[in-house]
């Protein structure tokens, strides 16, 4: 059991660029490094020069629009089209159809290991390997919508220097999903917009644990240590999770802007987590 800080240190920034400088606490030089410092300096997040590929995509929900993801370090990503989700090969570009013809729209989509999974709008999850895209099985997780999905590794695995890998992420949708390896075998984690986040195994999709909210659930992220756990729903209040195995404690309930919150993730360290508000704001916390 990880015991929870004494105090967590929050900052606000606004999303608009402009107003960035101002939004920071004037007085904290934590922040000031945060956001003028060690991130920026340390990692290459926009290339002058774009490079465009010509890959189809299209969002089937006015809020989720994560359609596009790079699980790996591999020169690839995949992609939500209509009712598929295709793998584009960015060395060679070439697009290869992972899953076609799916009964419903996915909204949601995580990708790691073997598995590709997708969540649809009224709690479908269709899961299959990679290696095997017809042995596609689609159930109902859940009461409501899948926003969002996401497939999490063991702590061991992620890449040393970087941030954070895709593929390591708690996400929601069935509200979020995540698949974790660090067991016998995987680990699914699905938010949903009927307030909760359950862990299930895979391919089996058993229900492991169910921690239930007094809201939609929009995301939930993992630390990369594998030992907390962030989620975010349809209010500012964010809630934070010690984790062990598959057992989850609930440590505290901060607040993050004055708005609904869409998505969270932490530092590659483990030590600071951020929260991104439909109001434009990203909360972080040290």
């Amino acid at each position: 059991m990880v015991a929870p800080p004494a105090t967590w240190n929050r900052y606000t920034l606004s999303a608009r660029l402009a107003q960035t400088a101002n939004a920071l606490d004037a007085g904290s030089e934590n922040a000031s490094k945060l956001c003028r410092g060690s991130i920026v300096d340390s990692y290459e997040f926009v290339r002058p020069v774009p490079q465009r590929h010509q890959q189809r995509t299209s969002w089937n929900h006015w809020q989720l629009r994560d359609v596009v993801l790079c699980p790996s370090t591999k020169p690839e990503l995949y992609s939500i089209y209509r009712c598929n989700v295709d793998r584009y090969d960015i060395s060679k570009h070439q697009s290869t159809r992972v899953l076609g013809d799916l009964d419903f729209d996915p909204v949601s989509m995580a990708v790691g290991g073997d598995y590709i999974v997708v969540g649809g709008q009224r709690a479908e999850l269709a899961v299959a390997r990679l290696s095997d895209p017809r042995s596609t099985t689609i159930v109902r997780s859940g009461g409501s919508i899948n926003n969002f999905v996401a497939l999490d590794r063991a702590p061991s695995m992620l890449p040393r220097r970087r941030f954070r890998d895709s593929a390591a992420f708690t996400e929601d949708g069935v509200t979020s999903l995540n698949i974790t390896s660090g067991h016998d075998t995987p680990r699914l984690l699905v938010c949903n917009n009927d307030h909760s986040v359950r862990l299930l195994t895979l391919p089996g999709l058993d229900i492991i644990t169910e921690l239930k909210f007094p809201t939609a659930i929009n995301y939930a992220a993992v630390s990369p240590d594998g030992t907390k756990m962030c989620v975010v729903g349809d209010t500012n209040q964010v809630y934070l999770f010690s984790k062990r195995g598959d057992s989850f404690e609930e440590i505290a309930v901060m607040t993050a802007s004055n708005d609904a919150s869409f998505s969270c993730d932490w530092s590659q360290s483990s030590e600071l987590f951020a929260v991104g508000s439909q109001d434009g704001y990203v909360t972080v916390w040290d």
